[in-house]
C-alpha cells in the first residue's frame, strides 16, 4: 500500500515538472487571401482544432471576381492543385508545401492565403504579436451591381499599412472589361479624383464627387471589401 501510495505521488511530481505544450494557434476557424495578380487571386479558409490545423479550404477568383468553376475547367494540372492541395497543408502541419509545377500561381496564391490566415491563427493566441492593421500587398475587392448590370473592381495596394495605389476596372454583364474609350462620361477623370481622395485620407468611404454619385459610391463599397481582405 505504501509502495502504491509512493508511485503516485511521483508520478504527479513528475507530471507537474512536464512542460505543458501550447499550441501557437487559436483554435478557431481563419479566412485569408492572396494578392490579386490581374487574372486571379486565392482565398483560403483554415480550420484550427487542438492547436492544430484540422482542415483547409481553399478557392480561387478570377481578375473580375468570378469564382472558378473547376468541373467545367479544362487545365487538368490546376484541377489537381486544387483538389489535392488543401490536404498538403494538413499533412506538413505548416504553410511551407510544395507547388504544383503546372500550377505555379495557383499553389503560390494559396500558400500565401494559408500563411496569412496561419498568422491570423498565431495573433489570436498572442495579440502582441499584431504589429500592423492590412498585410502587405495588392487586393481585390468589388461593388454590387449597377442597375445597368455592371459593377466594379479595384485592386488596392498597401504597404506599411498605407495604400499606396488604386487600379480600377469596370465589368459588364458578360464579365468583360469596359473600354474607356466607348464611354461618353469622363469616367478616368472621376477614378483619378477618386484614387487621390481615398489615398489621402487613407481608407474608403470617401464623400462622394458631386456628377460622379453612383460611381463614387461603388468604388466605396469595393475598396472596403478590398480592405477587409487586406484586414490582419
Amino acid at each position: 500500500m505504501k509502495r502504491k501510495s509512493l508511485l503516485l505521488v511521483v508520478i504527479m511530481v513528475l507530471s507537474l515538472s512536464l512542460p505543458v505544450f501550447a499550441s501557437k494557434w487559436a483554435d478557431g476557424t481563419y479566412e485569408a487571401w492572396s494578392d490579386a495578380g490581374a487574372r486571379s487571386y486565392q482565398y483560403a479558409k483554415v480550420v484550427i482544432q487542438d492547436g492544430k490545423i484540422a482542415g483547409v479550404i481553399l478557392k480561387e477568383f478570377t481578375g473580375v471576381d468570378v469564382e472558378k468553376n473547376w468541373s467545367e475547367y479544362n487545365w487538368d494540372a490546376v484541377k489537381q492543385a486544387i483538389y489535392g492541395f488543401n490536404d498538403k497543408f494538413v499533412a506538413a502541419q505548416s504553410a511551407e508545401v510544395d507547388i504544383v509545377t503546372d500550377a505555379t500561381g495557383s499553389s503560390n496564391g494559396w500558400i500565401k492565403a494559408v500563411e496569412r490566415a496561419l498568422l491570423k491563427a498565431e495573433i489570436a493566441a498572442d495579440p502582441s504579436k499584431k504589429t500592423s492593421t492590412y498585410f502587405d500587398g495588392t487586393f481585390l475587392g468589388r461593388s454590387n451591381h449597377a442597375s445597368r448590370g455592371y459593377y466594379e473592381v479595384v485592386w488596392v495596394t498597401i504597404k506599411n499599412d498605407k495604400i499606396t495605389a488604386i487600379k480600377f476596372d469596370r465589368i459588364q454583364p458578360d464579365h468583360t472589361s469596359l473600354d474607356l474609350n466607348d464611354y461618353a462620361w469622363p469616367l478616368g477623370a472621376a477614378r483619378d479624383a477618386y484614387a487621390d481622395a481615398v489615398i489621402e485620407k487613407g481608407t474608403a468611404p470617401v464623400d462622394i464627387m458631386s456628377g460622379a454619385t453612383g460611381a463614387f459610391t461603388m468604388w466605396n463599397i469595393a475598396v472596403m471589401d478590398a480592405l477587409d481582405k487586406a484586414r490582419i
